[in-house]
């Protein structure tokens, strides 16, 4: 868990841009009556746009605009000179001021599936030209090959087991995100409107929404078939500056769907949780997520993700399951009392110290808070909580960058990025990047030293 800033932010700490967990989404809300939606038919692309874009393959908008003096004229233009990544005008819906909109901009000829984007216009225009860039899937992405397949796995249904030898930290599964909505929009546009837009959204992906509606659907608290695809698959990533939930559909099927890919319509009871022999990696830049071994995996051996956030004692994981209709089959939660108990307490242990070291920290007692995050560090490899390294590494660094200790917040600063490295968050470590990190604490902190 990684220190919040003290001169900026006094609340909750940060989440790591690479810690995944499941997203419980649409806040309940009264339907109402809906307002006429900002969107006419007859502001549809053609049928047949462009080629799938490319860096080099920029979509030239030919769409009428929207209706005069609607915020989305500022992304859709007639004019010939405007590029823009959407295949189809923005369809919108008011949020439940009627003071703003979301809207669903999509992309319906990139990779495999096109992708849908639903957020406010002004957030689409700052990410628009980032979208502009994103690499376009190569044929083989997403495809079962050379390493694993979906097999019948007894009292399980359908899962994912290794076909060849797989080394730790490799890659086995690379995927691209179809479905990408705005945390805001779940709380701020009601239900009825909400859910028009969302199926708006999947209707006009290149594949008719067939990737996205055909993955598994477990949530009892869903009141839509869509929002019940997203209570089940959705994955917490970032666009641009903001909080964002995606749908990677080969990933759903093969590691994060319960129904698995051949048996939609049955729900195991039996799952995975931790430890894992597998975990997420979010490539930021690309909309992408790669699934890597958290371990060497033999051929035969079932390929599993973790649900939850990492660190969750038995009694946590068991409540938190219990919304997907789960229970826990893996070889922590099937241990002998004793060992989950010792499990337990150690995570416990994790947590405590954390919680202490942040308030050390937030106190300005930095030695304090860095003999607690020394403690933290030898129990993680214990519980398998491999991801949450580079993080204490870099709040090691970070301390002894307030402290005006340079030397050893670039040592630090290096370890944290060679574990990300070493992992498959990075490709490699080059200076620059612990520069970048040292900029970033100086805008959160404050100039190195001034406080100690």
């Amino acid at each position: 868990m990684m220190f919040p800033t003290r001169s900026r932010r006094k609340g909750a700490p940060l989440l790591p841009l690479r810690f995944l967990t499941t997203w419980s989404l649409l806040a309940s809300s009264t339907t109402t009556l809906a307002l006429s939606t900002i969107h006419n038919p007859k502001y549809q692309c053609p049928s047949s746009p462009p080629p799938a874009l490319t860096p080099h393959q920029l979509l030239s908008a030919s769409c009428p605009h929207p209706i005069p003096g609607s915020l989305t004229e500022t992304l859709f233009s007639n004019s010939s000179s405007h590029i823009t990544p959407w295949t189809h005008a923005p369809v919108c819906e008011l949020t439940n001021g009627l003071t703003g909109q979301y809207c669903t901009y999509t992309n319906s000829h990139h990779g495999h599936r096109g992708f849908s984007l639903v957020t406010t216009p002004s957030r689409a225009a700052d990410v628009a030209s980032w979208f502009l860039d994103l690499p376009l899937p190569k044929p083989s992405d997403g495809a079962e090959g050379e390493k694993y397949k979906v097999v019948t796995i007894p009292g399980k249904g359908k899962g994912v087991i290794a076909t060849k030898e797989i080394k730790q930290w490799e890659e086995i599964i690379l995927d691209y995100a179809t479905l990408v909505v705005d945390v805001g929009f779940t709380v701020e546009v009601n239900a009825l409107r909400g859910y028009r837009l969302l199926h708006k959204a999947v209707e006009q992906m290149g594949d008719g929404g067939n990737g996205v509606m055909e993955l598994g659907k477990s949530s009892e608290h869903a009141q839509d078939v869509v929002e019940n695809v997203l209570r089940t698959n959705a994955f917490s990533t970032r666009v641009g500056e903001g909080d964002y939930m995606a749908v990677y559909p080969t990933v759903s099927v093969s590691l994060v769907s319960p129904t698995g890919l051949l048996n939609r319509g049955k729900k195991s009871k039996m799952l995975t949780v931790h430890p894992s022999s597998a975990y997420t990696r979010f490539i930021q830049e690309s909309l992408q997520v790669s699934i890597a071994a958290s371990k060497p995996i033999s051929p035969g051996e079932e390929i599993t993700i973790s649900y939850l956030t990492l660190g969750k004692t038995s009694s946590e994981r068991a409540h938190l399951l219990k919304k997907w209709g789960f229970t826990c089959s893996c070889p922590l939660c099937t241990s002998p009392p004793s060992t989950i108990a010792a499990s337990d307490a150690r995570r416990k242990e994790i947590a405590k110290l954390q919680d202490l070291a942040i308030r050390a920290f937030q106190a300005n007692k930095p030695y304090q808070a860095l003999r607690l995050t020394r403690q933290i560090l030898p129990l993680l490899p214990k519980e398998e909580l491999f991801p949450l390294e580079s993080e204490q590494l870099e709040n090691m660094s970070r301390i002894y960058f307030v402290l005006n200790d340079m030397d050893k917040a670039e040592k630090y600063a290096r370890l944290s990025l060679e574990v990300l490295a070493r992992q498959g968050y990075i490709k490699w470590v080059e200076g620059w990047m612990v520069g970048k990190m040292f900029r970033r604490f100086e805008e959160e902190e404050g100039p190195r030293g001034v406080r100690y």
